[in-house]
């Protein structure tokens, strides 16, 4: 597709993966691997690849729209949406409209592919640019904030690109029955289904570990801190010792903090509203190309973010 007579657009492929990862550089000057790009696009897992957009200008990358495809299922039925993860131009080729084309681009394939909607979590930028895509509001996720009075060697590790030492102390692994823990809440609702599949996928790219305490069954991430994607608890006593004993270890590993994201209509914001107060978080943002969606009928989690 050539749009303003010099700029082609396209489908992303497997090839431009080092164009991609040439853009990162540019536009934040942060280097990311070709390998991490590549796992963290590579949806085959879904049947489904590649509802990405990109911008040449003859055989230099200008833009990119990148999008995560993802199953959500209730009781009944499951359908795919889109998570609206990366978006990024080179500055002197910025307002000239081709993030508006890339991001349409990008939706007439999602459509290809049945996808029912695309969603973000907004940052201030998304949030205005979307607006200009006809994007609805959804409502805002809760954050809750769990302090460990500790030496701060975790964000040390991190900075040290050493997270790797937290494969000693917990599992990659997730048993079939923490799985169905995992699963087991909001059946009523649709939200991202777990399967080993899922879990081999987002640790082809990021460390995510399982931890069993008190009949509590947390799915963690170790980056400074320890973000919580997704948690289960059979109740509000059994999470508060949990957390306790959760602490511990945390302290020994230099882990200054808890973070949870989480809906603010799911158990987990109840349970969690027994231990400390919420703040608000990130606006979810959502297209529809299907009319019978509703969101109210969709539960978000942490774990639900392309970078978690």
């Amino acid at each position: 597709m050539l749009y303003k007579e010099i700029y082609r657009l396209k489908q992303l492929d497997k090839n431009d993966f080092p164009a991609v990862k040439e853009l990162f550089w540019k536009v934040f000057k942060k280097k990311v691997s070709l390998k991490y790009l590549e796992n963290k696009y590579d949806t085959s897992y879904l049947g489904i690849k590649y509802i990405c957009s990109i911008a040449y200008v003859d055989k230099v990358p200008v833009a990119f729209y990148g999008a995560i495809p993802q199953k959500f299922a209730n009781n009944d039925t499951y359908l795919y949406v889109a998570h609206a993860c990366d978006s990024y131009t080179l500055a002197e080729h910025q307002r000239k409209g081709l993030h508006y084309q890339l991001a349409k681009l990008a939706y007439e394939i999602m459509i290809e592919n049945d996808i029912k909607y695309v969603y973000a979590f907004h940052s201030e930028n998304t949030y205005r640019s979307t607006k200009k895509l006809g994007w609805k509001e959804h409502e805002h996720l809760q954050r809750f904030h769990i302090k460990i009075n500790t030496i701060p060697i975790a964000k040390v590790l991190n900075k040290l690109g050493y997270n790797s030492i937290y494969d000693i102390f917990f599992n990659k692994k997730i048993t079939q029955t923490n799985l169905e823990k995992l699963n087991s809440e909001h059946k009523e609702k649709y939200r991202q289904v777990l399967t080993k599949e899922f879990i081999n996928y987002k640790n082809s790219f990021k460390s995510h570990y399982c931890i069993e305490i008190e009949n509590c069954v947390f799915w963690v991430k170790i980056q400074a801190i320890m973000h919580i994607g997704l948690f289960y608890a059979p109740s509000d006593i059994e999470l508060k010792n949990a957390i306790q004993k959760l602490k511990r270890k945390a302290s020994f590993l230099g882990i200054t903090e808890f973070l949870f994201q989480v809906d603010a209509s799911s158990v987990m914001a109840k349970q969690l509203q027994t231990i400390t107060k919420p703040k608000e978080s990130w606006l979810a943002g959502y297209l529809d190309f299907d009319p019978k969606i509703n969101l109210k009928d969709f539960i978000f989690t942490y774990s639900d973010l392309d970078t978690y």
